[in-house]
């Protein structure tokens, strides 16, 4: 006896989904950046009042490669596990949404997770992370070697004062950007944590989506509905609630394919699939929230001065800079304050420590 499907609005799906699959590989990048922050910064520090120093300095630099290159040899070590975990965890509840979706799919839900699939996202990422470790490795050697040219070169016209302030002003820049390690086409240098969260982050919504399309294919379904996720971008917005074909069996319908190259699962966009059954489910429409998209990415320019001014913190080289940066700390926090409680949104306090990202 077929099931009665009186669900008549698709599941809401969890926007947050991906955040936490890429918890566990961003906290690990955003340590190993912290770790390298660092070394540089206490090994810029040691003995910088010192006659020599500069000379000292330059002689530490293969010391220094070793030091960050055994940071990165332990991600090596610990992101292919991390990853893995992520997109088994987002394909599972990719599929076990389209379940709810549809009772009539509770029987082949419980089918294995489609190994080769998660497996080819996992090594797609796990490239992507890999392929930014040779650039942290260069860019962290930069401004060790620039803070030593810069301080020595001032020092030795106006004193050892002003080679402090030199070399601070150099580790300031650093913390500001973050350890990079990829650059993009637009030319923004995605800070180190940035860059891993927004890699597994899409991944891991390919993921979800993975999951959700192969439970619908399994039990002949074609047809699914784009969802509505709060403070969507201008990219995918024209795509919310609207019907789309899997496989494009279906006439008169875009492809999820078609979707896709036209903006929807963007990196880091928050929208999944949900079931579409003609005559039964009811589409939803006046979605667009421009100024929350707009709340929420000034939100997230605090949250990252916030971050910025933790990390200049971990690199003052005395108690001025440290002093310093703890009240600037402060002033972004206050200024966050004020954007949340203006704008109806939600204090994320774990975005505005130095191991969370974008």
């Amino acid at each position: 006896m077929p099931v009665k499907l009186s669900r008549t609005m698709p599941a809401t799906p969890d926007p947050d989904l991906t955040v936490r699959a890429a918890k566990e590989t961003v906290e690990l990048y955003a340590r190993a950046a912290d770790q390298i922050l660092a070394t540089v910064a206490a090994r810029l520090r040691r003995g910088i009042d010192t006659p020599g120093w500069s000379e000292a300095k330059l002689l530490e630099t293969a010391a220094l490669r070793n030091e960050a290159q055994a940071v990165l040899d332990q991600l090596l070590a610990d992101t292919p596990d991390a990853v893995e975990a992520g997109m088994a965890r987002a394909y599972s509840q990719g599929a076990a949404d389209a379940a709810r979706d549809l009772p009539d799919l509770q029987p082949v839900v419980a089918r294995l997770t489609n190994e080769r699939a998660v497996r080819a996202l996992v090594d797609e990422a796990v490239t992507a992370l890999r392929g930014t470790h040779l650039q942290i490795l260069r860019s962290t050697l930069d401004v060790y070697r620039t803070a030593v040219y810069e301080a020595g070169t001032t020092s030795v016209v106006t004193g050892v004062r002003t080679r402090r302030q030199a070399a601070q002003q150099v580790l300031d820049r650093f913390a500001n950007r973050g350890v990079t390690g990829f650059v993009d086409r637009a030319g923004r240098a995605w800070d180190l944590a940035s860059y891993s969260e927004m890699a597994v982050r899409t991944t891991a919504g390919r993921a979800q989506v993975a999951g959700t399309l192969d439970r619908f294919t399994d039990a002949g379904r074609d047809l699914v509905i784009v969802s509505d996720a709060p403070q969507e971008c201008p990219a995918c917005r024209p795509w919310e609630g609207r019907v789309l074909s899997i496989t494009g069996a279906t006439p008169g319908y875009p492809t999820v394919g078609q979707a896709t190259g036209s903006g929807l699962f963007h990196a880091n966009c928050r929208h999944a699939l949900g079931a579409y059954i003609q005559g039964v489910t009811r589409r939803f429409t006046n979605t667009a929230d421009p100024e929350g998209d707009q709340d929420r990415q000034e939100q997230r320019r605090l949250e990252r001065g916030v971050r910025a001014w933790r990390r200049r913190e971990a690199v003052a080289l005395d108690d001025v800079a440290a002093t310093r940066a703890r009240a600037k700390q402060r002033e972004w926090q206050a200024r966050l304050r004020t954007h949340v409680d203006e704008t109806g949104g939600k204090r994320l306090r774990y975005r505005e420590q130095t191991t969370r990202a974008i």
